[in-house]
């Protein structure tokens, strides 16, 4: 009989760090040959253009929400996989899978694919489900945005990210909260995708639940993900992306995403984008809430540095044509 194939699906609401900590992971030796899942919002794949390429392979899932509209997809894929490990000739070779689910998936649907298909049942026996919350936020997107309570219940670990952005108050409130929505869940604190607590990342490539602990979880939170208006999605989320051939000018940049991350409506909910700026450098740009920050991304960086810019806009309510009208005035006209 083949011996498991770990697996270690990560999910968290939008912003909450998973492609930063999947990339902490994919560093870490204990990581071997992975093979990387990566589904977003949208369909724009940028997360996959942030994703360090020391992994065997990397598959994008753009277009939707994992647990919804493209389950069959990652069914398909996941199948392939195995067939492809599993020929004698030219085999594809990899010790483990990391899937970085979209920002508004749930783990049930995924878990019960996993658990109902009996050849994935048999490759995948305790896969492990790492859920990332933004501690300063996690009191108000639980209020918000049913898919955060899912998150954290089906979760093995709790990443408790952007702990350095957080006040003491914040940072014992979203503990006692991430420990009752996840009872007897492994609790963690992490910055920049670095775990506190002296945790190793070894600890979050390590077998999860059983199947039957799966099904357990995926009976009592087992819901409806048609798009319907039972609340167990948050309605109304778009994604825009915004593209230029020329350079933006950095000031004037961060003056209008000041402006978008500062307004509470319409309701941004994420910023996520590659920039080149007419210095010639390339920008990291990064938004949750009402925070937002940018770095240069060093040359060796990206597997690719981008020609064109590309930006990211995911929230509620969005104005297409306000927003690109923005978007030319910061340079990129």
């Amino acid at each position: 009989m083949k011996s498991p194939i770990p697996l270690t699906l990560l999910v968290g609401f939008l912003g909450s760090g998973k492609t930063t900590l999947l990339n902490q992971l994919l560093r870490s030796p204990e990581s071997g040959r992975a093979m990387v899942i990566v589904n977003e919002f949208g369909d724009v794949g940028l997360d996959g253009a942030l994703v360090k390429k020391s992994s065997d392979g990397l598959v994008e899932l753009p277009g939707g929400c994992l647990c919804c509209t493209i389950e069959g997809d990652l069914l398909r894929t996941l199948t392939s996989l195995l067939q492809k490990r599993g020929r004698r000739i030219w085999p594809l070779r990899f010790d483990r899978i990391l899937i970085e689910a979209s920002g508004l998936a749930s783990p049930g649907p995924i878990l019960r694919t996993l658990m109902v298909e009996e050849n994935l049942s048999a490759a995948f026996p305790a896969p492990r489900v790492v859920t990332l919350a933004a501690t300063g936020l996690v009191a108000e997107q639980l209020q918000q945005h049913p898919e955060v309570a899912e998150q954290l219940a089906h979760a093995d670990t709790v990443v408790l990210s952007h702990w350095d952005r957080a006040d003491p108050e914040q940072r014992s409130a979203s503990w006692e909260l991430a420990a009752k929505c996840a009872p007897g869940a492994q609790l963690v604190s992490a910055t920049n995708g670095v775990l506190g607590g002296g945790l190793g990342l070894e600890e979050l490539l390590r077998p999860g639940s059983d199947l039957g602990t799966i099904r357990d979880r995926v009976e009592v939170h087992t819901h409806d993900h048609t798009g319907s208006s039972d609340g167990h999605h948050t309605q109304g989320v778009t994604a825009l992306c915004l593209t230029s051939k020329e350079p933006l000018d950095r000031g004037a940049l961060d003056i209008w995403l000041h402006f978008l991350a500062s307004r509470r409506e319409p309701r941004l909910l994420r910023i996520k984008g590659l920039v080149r700026l007419t210095d010639g450098d390339c920008l990291l740009v990064q938004g949750v809430g009402e925070w937002y920050g940018s770095e240069k991304v060093p040359s060796d960086g990206l597997e690719q540095i981008p020609v064109h810019s590309q930006l990211v806009l995911i929230g509620l309510g969005l104005d297409e044509a306000e927003l690109r009208r923005g978007w030319a005035k910061a340079g990129a006209g």
